[in-house]
């Protein structure tokens, strides 16, 4: 039973939890794309990433600003940078665009002058990879607008041909054999569990012999042929065998804490020597002395250690 029981469990176990991870993986975000997107524009030509910034800044209102000898599509031959205009105001445009990808402070140092000089009052700086910090710091004193690869790609994504949006997360063969080891080793853990505990309530049996009622006359005659101890309530009539009590009684008596030793010097009168002058043992001594009833009301004397100024004191347990 215990082992059945334990198949059971293991089997449900094992389904619930393979259904759960798996619900809980496919329940979890996609992964960003955000990084694998600015990678990819990173792989773009620059008059190609330039092109899919014109098209954000013409979504955002931007038009191209017409200059001498500027091709038809708006962007420079030579990598320059771009004049836009918006309701009037005009803005300087500069896709900053390497193999690092990452945009330093010495990139924007001479933005400033040279929008002063093209006659804009805005600057943006945009870039697939992203700025350092110092660069982020002279942005900001400049106040240039600066367009990091993660935050450009929400904008740029609807101009990307074919659509390089990230498909649906499914979980790789690797995840799933993964999924689904976990999911058996913890049923297996817990079937373990289900036997022990199923074992450990199985009743005991079997195994043990079966106990038969002896008859009647023979418990009778064992009562009859085995020596009975004498009970230590009953007192008995031999002086032998009450000195024996005495004796047995002053022995457990000087195994108490704070007792040195004790001995009768009448019989009864029980002489107690005390290894501290602080202690008193009589809530100990007592008990011992009533489970004798001869010595129940014998008198005690408590005698202090050598060289103690404590007197001597006398108690009686009980009373006759």
């Amino acid at each position: 039973m215990p082992t059945l029981i334990a198949l059971i469990v293991f089997a449900l176990s094992g389904l619930g939890l393979t259904a759960w991870l798996r619900r809980n993986q496919a329940a979890r975000p996609a992964p960003a794309s955000t990084e694998r997107s600015a990678d990819e524009l990173s792989k773009l030509r620059w008059r190609d990433f330039a092109k899919l910034v014109l098209q954000v800044m013409r979504a955002r209102g931007y038009r191209v600003a017409t200059e001498e000898g500027l091709p038809a599509d708006g962007i420079p031959t030579d990598g320059s940078d771009i004049v836009l205009e918006r309701e009037g105001v005009r803005t300087l445009l500069s896709c900053k665009y390497g193999s690092g990808a990452v945009v330093g402070a010495q990139a924007l140092l001479g933005l400033a002058k040279s929008a002063t000089l093209r006659g804009t009052g805005e600057v943006i700086v945009v870039t697939p990879g992203r700025f350092e910090e110092e660069a982020a710091r002279i942005a900001r004193q400049q106040n240039i607008e600066l367009i990091d690869g993660p935050s450009l790609w929400p904008e740029v994504r609807p101009y990307v041909s074919g659509g390089t949006a990230p498909a649906e997360a499914v979980p790789s063969n690797a995840t799933a054999t993964r999924l689904i080891g976990l999911a058996w080793g913890g049923a297996a853990v817990i079937g373990g569990l289900a036997w022990m505990l199923a074992q450990g309530m199985q009743p005991v049996g079997g195994d043990a012999a079966p106990q038969i009622d002896a008859p009647a006359h023979a418990i009778a005659h064992t009562a009859a042929t085995t020596p009975q101890p004498t009970p230590v309530s009953v007192v008995p009539t031999e002086p032998a065998a009450l000195e024996a009590r005495r004796r047995e009684a002053a022995n457990a008596i000087t195994t108490l804490f704070g007792v040195d030793r004790a001995l009768w010097s009448t019989q009864s009168t029980l002489l107690v020597y005390l290894s501290a002058e602080d202690v008193d043992p009589t809530t100990d001594l007592c008990p011992l002395l009533e489970r004798y009833p001869e010595l129940a009301a014998s008198r005690v004397q408590l005698q202090p250690p050598a060289g103690s100024s404590k007197p001597v004191r006398f108690k009686q347990c009980r009373t006759y």
